[in-house]
């Protein structure tokens, strides 16, 4: 039988082992193990890299000032600034940083300073291709041939109208009773198209589905998320119910 005894000598605390490792051994044996600790003078610390004007380049640097000054607005921080500000609460948002922000707010402005009438005109250019497009591929669903001229001539007579329309809502789109009336022309544009569609001859159909179609597709763009899904809501239940059927 093999009895096998623990010398306490052979007990070494832990940290006296580590001791041992890290010092050096000047013995005639040679080094042994050794472990080093990191020099300070060595240790690389994280920071942001430095620019070609030998300032500090952070991620957001990167970031366009057109798109800082959008997540600012969404994030509502002036608002709440301004709210405390007018209240005599405490913000903590600091004097600095907010005169930051209303002179990146102010460049924003003057670098998006675009006049109505202008987008008006961009919108208009856009909605008058859109119902030629249409205008043309109800033509060709019926088999009516139309030329590209034919289908110029009736964007340009449409033009003017699309114009007042775009330039109205554009200018108050901001203001709710706008925003109630678009939603109540989509709403109304989408159930008329759908009951041209069911209901109405196809020369009814052909005169007026194109300018519904544009109107309807302008409105809902143009509304907010909400009136968005009311309207989809509103219409589709038009369509599924349909309460013309029965007078017809």
């Amino acid at each position: 039988m093999v009895t096998i005894t623990e010398d306490e000598g052979d007990n070494v605390p832990l940290a006296q082992s580590l001791k041992e490792l890290t010092t050096e051994n000047t013995s005639d044996t040679g080094p042994g193990p050794k472990l080093e600790y990191p020099n300070a003078s060595r240790i690389v610390r994280a920071g942001p890299k430095l620019g070609a004007d030998g300032k500090p380049h952070y991620l957001i640097d990167d970031i366009p000032d057109n798109e800082k000054m959008r997540l600012i607005r969404e994030s509502g921080l002036l608002k709440k600034y301004s709210k405390s500000k007018d209240s005599g609460a405490g913000s903590d948002v600091g004097e600095d940083e907010v005169e930051d922000l209303q002179a990146l707010q102010a460049e924003y402005d003057r670098a998006s300073d675009i006049p109505p009438w202008m987008d008006a005109v961009i919108y208009t250019v856009g909605l008058a291709a859109v119902f030629g497009l249409f205008e043309a591929l109800v033509n060709q669903q019926y088999g009516v041939e139309v030329s590209f001229s034919e289908v110029i001539q009736r964007m340009a007579k449409t033009a003017p109208a699309l114009y007042a329309i775009v330039y109205v809502t554009l200018r108050f789109r901001r203001t709710r009773i706008v925003n109630l009336l678009m939603l109540v022309a989509a709403c109304v544009s989408g159930c008329y198209f759908v009951h041209l569609n069911m209901h109405s001859p196809r020369l009814g159909i052909m005169r007026r589905a194109p300018g519904l179609v544009t109107l309807w597709m302008y409105l809902t763009f143009l509304m907010d998320v909400r009136p968005a899904i009311i309207n989809a809501i509103v219409v589709g239940l038009f369509w599924l119910i349909d309460p013309f059927k029965q007078s017809i």
